[in-house]
């Protein structure tokens, strides 16, 4: 269960880090940010996509440990 609740977690973080670089994206159109500001927006969106990934192989591996365990596919 908190494999599963983990990934609605990291997908929501997913999607606040591509919303936080569209706008500094936007900023840095606009000259109110700076090329690093995009980055580290950009480094955080890489971040929570990452996290997701392994959000969702923990999630894989607890099922397939569980099925392994009661000796039945879930």
């Amino acid at each position: 269960e908190a494999a599963r609740l983990r990934i609605g977690i990291t997908q929501t973080s997913v999607i606040a880090a591509q919303e936080d670089l569209r706008v500094q994206q936007e900023r840095y159109r606009l000259g109110a940010a700076t090329i690093v500001d995009v980055l580290t927006s950009q480094e955080a969106l890489n971040q929570a996509e990452v996290d997701a990934v392994t959000a969702r192989f923990d999630y894989v591996r607890a099922r397939a440990q569980i099925s392994a365990l009661i000796g039945r596919t879930l």
